[in-house]
C-alpha cells in the first residue's frame, strides 16, 4: 500500500498533503496490525490456565464441607451453581485467549471488513458489495 501511495504522489494523483495523511493512515492500520499479531500469537501463559483450572476444582472439592454447616439439604444445589461459574470462568478464559479463528465464539473479522469495505465504498461512490450473511447461523 505504502507503494501505491508513493507511485500516485509521483504521478500527480495525490497532493503533498494527502500523501501525508495518507501515510499517517497506513502507519496507524500498521501499528494495529501489529497488536494482533501479538495477540494471536501470544498464547495464555501455561502457568495460569494450569492455576486458574487447579485452583478451580481445588475449591468446587472442597466447598461442600465449608457449607454444609450452613446450607444443610442445599448444600449440593449451592456447590453445582458455584461449580457452574467456576467452570465457566475456566472455559472463559481459554476462549479469551484466542479472540481470531474462525469458531462460533471468535471475532466476527470478515464482517467487520465487509462493512468497512462498504463504508469507504460509500464514501468514494462505486458500488457497494452486500453485507456478509451467516453462514451456520455465525458471521466469519
Amino acid at each position: 500500500m505504502g507503494h501505491a501511495i508513493a507511485a500516485a504522489r509521483r504521478s500527480g494523483a495525490l497532493d503533498p498533503i494527502g500523501h501525508r495523511i495518507l501515510e499517517e493512515r497506513l502507519a496507524a492500520l500498521t501499528a494495529i496490525e501489529a497488536g494482533c499479531e501479538r495477540i494471536a500469537g501470544t498464547p495464555l501463559p501455561f502457568a495460569y490456565t494450569l492455576l486458574l483450572h487447579r485452583t478451580t476444582w481445588l475449591v468446587c472439592l472442597l466447598l461442600p464441607l465449608g457449607l454444609v454447616g450452613t446450607a444443610g439439604w442445599a448444600t449440593p444445589l449451592f456447590t453445582a451453581l458455584i461449580a457452574y461459574a467456576f467452570f465457566g470462568l475456566d472455559r472463559l478464559s481459554e476462549e479469551l485467549a484466542g479472540p481470531f479463528g474462525t469458531e462460533a465464539n471468535d471475532l466476527a473479522l470478515d464482517s467487520l471488513c465487509r462493512t468497512c469495505e462498504i463504508s469507504v465504498l460509500e464514501a468514494l461512490g462505486d458500488p457497494v458489495p452486500p453485507p456478509l450473511a451467516p453462514r451456520g447461523y455465525y458471521l466469519s
